[in-house]
């Protein structure tokens, strides 16, 4: 009998799948929420930072996800990343690939990010605890080379939803995001909102019950004009 948290383990070729349904729930999310503190904002902007290429930050913040069974804070998640980089510290500063960064702009730019990564996972359980939809899918690979956030099924039809916040620095994100992946084959979706839509929840802006109304009525009106169509 298999334990109940673990639904399967797979092997092919070498690479190992394990499915399991216990890692995290949206009481989780609100439960850790109330414990952070969030301190990213007004930190400096280092165009060097904010122009090089690292390794994806969603990636050490699922690991954490997926190793704890929780959020990680924004100091837990920093602490990590600089280990996956296995950078040597030296004078508030870096070096990686042959280049010096400073760690403090390193800090502000995760810390930025932070937010946005908090955002997609609630409103991954928002949506999968709301029931509307076939299906709900979160792929780093497909975040990372393919600029989907989440995926949903519904009325069986696939969609990709892109989402951020209606601030400069996310509209030029977004912009470099449409630049680097081709969205031509994908029913790409995006839900951009101002911080006062926004449901704030301690530190945090998040999304709820206004983006899943918007959603669904986006979603009922391309259904009903692809009927017109047939």
């Amino acid at each position: 009998m298999l334990l109940k948290s673990i639904k399967d383990i797979q092997i092919e070729n070498g690479i190992w799948t394990i499915t399991r349904s216990d890692i995290l729930s949206l009481d989780i999310i609100y439960d850790n929420l109330l414990s952070f503190s969030y301190s990213g904002t007004n930190r400096i902007v280092d165009q060097k930072i904010e122009n090089a290429i690292f390794p994806p930050f969603a990636q050490v913040f699922y690991s954490l996800i997926y190793q704890f069974k929780k959020l990680p804070s924004e100091d837990d998640f920093f602490s990590e990343y600089l280990k996956w980089l296995k950078v040597e510290l030296k004078n508030l500063h870096f070096v990686y690939k042959n280049e010096q960064y400073s760690i403090d702009g390193l800090k502000a730019r995760i810390f930025r990010t932070y937010p946005s990564l908090i955002r997609e996972i609630h409103f991954y359980y928002y949506l999968l605890n709301s029931k509307e939809f076939d299906n709900v899918n979160y792929s780093l690979s497909k975040d990372y080379f393919e600029g989907i956030d989440i995926t949903i099924m519904y009325n069986k039809v696939k969609y990709s939803l892109s989402i951020h916040t209606a601030t400069n620095r996310a509209k030029k994100y977004k912009i470099t995001k449409n630049d680097r992946h081709n969205y031509n084959d994908v029913n790409e979706i995006v839900l951009s909102d101002e911080f006062h839509k926004l449901n704030k929840f301690g530190d945090f802006y998040l999304l709820g019950d206004f983006q899943l109304k918007e959603l669904l009525e986006n979603l009922n009106h391309r259904n009903q004009f692809a009927q017109g169509i047939r």
